[in-house]
């Protein structure tokens, strides 16, 4: 039961990561819509920052092959950096920045 929770969990992760949500042509002035805010407050930031906490675990991991393969950096950017941009740094109901 456990394998499959982390199965469903990981794929909806990795799912919310594409780039599915952006909008062509953003303009700043476009007035927000109302349910892209709720949706990106009750469901985007907690699962960025629960993929956040999973890319940095993961990361851990990854250590034993990237830093011998001499691309850490490279690394640490795909799996922590780029979700806690993503959760903490990225405007409210704007998914494309």
């Amino acid at each position: 039961m456990k394998t499959i929770f982390n199965t469903i969990l990981f794929s909806v992760l990795i799912s919310m990561a594409s780039s599915s949500f952006a909008r062509d042509n953003w303009d700043s002035s476009e007035q927000l819509d109302d349910g892209d805010v709720i949706v990106d407050l009750l469901l985007a930031r907690p699962l960025g920052l629960v993929g956040s906490v999973a890319g940095l675990a993961i990361h851990g991991v990854g250590l034993l092959f990237s830093v011998p393969g001499e691309n850490f950096s490279e690394v640490a950017e795909v799996m922590v950096e780029d979700p806690l941009h993503y959760t903490f740094n990225r405007p409210l109901g704007r998914f494309d920045d």
